[in-house]
């Protein structure tokens, strides 16, 4: 590059003969200039450099193969050791196929040797506890929430509590069903009649299904202490437990303060990424087709009166909310032969 340059050749031209890019050649040829023909020797150093040694490297590896303190550990053979509480190890029958080899009932044949004792009846045996630790497949947060509702607490009453909104006044469409005449449900335009926003206030008691409604302008903690007090008006006996999300003006220090002064009503917030644990939430969805769907509201004060009326009618007809999901009922015979011999 240096000869065809001082030939007189450009860079373009040069990056031709030598069949190279334009970008290689300036960048040697800037290097030249520089330093001379030291600069075009091998400047070594570059990249970035190693933090570990090629030994560390293979000790880091080596450990991550092994297994660590406090686990299993697998033998070749199919013995499964554990180590209990006073840190010694213990052998236990490994009776279930897996890491450690062919267990009792594997289609690679059953380990040779005398099974357990205490797992003998058992076709596969269980994994050995090692600690009284919560496993990673339990959730303690949702397991309290769904305590409550399968078996709450003696004298006490489980109120379920959340929010809907923001309300605007302005047409609903109706809920999804068939017209009387077959043809398409037509709804009206919608379009909101002014920046009027309600928020209604909402508590269901799951033991006979009764619901508490409030209408408030907005959602702050004021508002939220007047609703727990309709609640612990309409439950005048035992401990109150509202199930309800970690809201700011749930658990702010003014809701706190004037909880000071009810000692009757104590909070259990569920975790993040489960609003299913609320069974308000699906109380909302029959109070929305019941006090929302197909009407055209006007103000706040028509919101207010279409929650209370709702409220009412459905407090008419309420029913206990059971947790868990019904075992299917069984069929009956459509049709029932009798022959006559």
């Amino acid at each position: 590059m240096i000869e065809l340059s001082w030939s007189g050749l450009r860079v373009p031209a040069i990056a031709v003969e030598l069949d190279c890019s334009q970008k290689t050649v300036r960048c040697w040829l800037h290097r030249f200039n520089r330093s001379g023909p030291q600069g075009l020797e091998d400047l070594g150093g570059q990249g970035r450099k190693r933090r570990i040694t090629e030994e560390e490297r293979s000790r880091i590896i080596s450990l991550v193969k092994t297994v660590p303190p406090g686990r299993l550990r697998w033998e070749p053979v199919g013995e499964l050791w554990a180590f209990d509480e006073s840190g010694r190890t213990s052998r236990v029958d490994s009776g279930f196929p897996g890491r450690g080899g062919a267990g009792r009932g594997d289609r690679r044949g059953p380990l040779t040797g005398q099974a357990h004792p205490a797992r003998r009846g058992r076709a596969l045996a269980s994994y050995p506890v090692l600690d009284p630790l919560e496993g990673p497949g339990l959730r303690p947060k949702r397991t309290r929430i769904i305590g409550l509702y399968t078996h709450p607490p003696d004298d006490a009453t489980v109120i379920c509590a959340d929010e809907l909104g923001p309300v605007i006044p302005r047409t609903f469409p109706p809920a999804p069903a068939w017209s009387p005449d077959g043809h398409r449900i037509k709804a009206e335009l919608d379009y909101s009649r002014g920046p009027e926003k309600t928020w209604v206030y909402g508590g269901l008691r799951p033991a006979d299904g009764q619901a508490v409604t409030m209408t408030a302008s907005s959602r702050n903690s004021v508002f939220y202490q007047q609703f727990l007090q309709l609640v612990e008006d309409a439950n005048p006996d035992g401990t109150i437990w509202i199930v309800t999300d970690n809201l700011s003006s749930h658990n702010s220090v003014s809701t706190r303060t004037w909880l000071e002064d009810h000692p009757r009503i104590h909070h259990a917030f569920i975790p993040v990424g489960a609003c299913w644990l609320n069974l308000q939430e699906g109380w909302w969805r029959i109070f929305r087709k019941a006090a929302l769907a197909g009407r055209s509201f006007a103000n706040p004060d028509d919101i207010a009166y279409a929650t209370t009326l709702a409220t009412d009618q459905l407090n008419a007809h309420a029913n206990p909310w059971i947790w868990g999901r019904p075992a299917p009922p069984t069929r009956p015979l459509r049709r029932r032969y009798v022959y006559t011999v």
